[in-house]
């Protein structure tokens, strides 16, 4: 007699077509998940390159100032004089003649006022429905 074995080696899968479409689409949310994670690692060095510029380009901004700081000659605050400020000649004032008036064009509302009249209208008809 043979004798039965308490850990069987193989099960059986009573639905096997479910199973496999739910293992493609861990699979695919596996995929999707490492495709996002290499873009988030390419967009990560290239921001570590940026930095390394923006900071090389900083030290050199500095080294420039520095220089020109050097460069220019030492003033004291006394010794700088303000320009005085010129007075500006008075515009003449300008004749404007008015146009004849043909015909007014109703003024045409603004944006809000239309939502307004629009508002109103609704609670008219809230209002009238309670």
């Amino acid at each position: 007699m043979a004798k039965k074995e308490e850990n069987p080696l193989f099960v059986g899968i009573t639905d096997k077509d479910e199973l496999r479409k739910g293992m493609l689409e861990c699979s695919k949310g596996i995929l999707e998940s490492l495709k996002f994670f290499e873009s988030f690692k390419a967009v990560r060095e290239e921001k570590s390159i940026l930095t390394k510029q923006l900071k090389s380009d900083l030290k050199d901004l500095s080294r420039s100032i520095t220089a020109l700081r050097n460069s220019l000659p030492h003033v004291k605050d006394g010794e700088i004089k303000k320009p005085e400020p010129k007075k500006a000649a008075e515009p003449k004032p300008r004749i404007i003649k008015k146009a004849p008036v043909i015909a007014e064009k109703p003024s045409e509302k603004s944006e809000i006022e239309k939502l307004e009249s629009e508002l109103n209208e609704i609670e008219d008809k809230l209002n009238s429905l309670s």
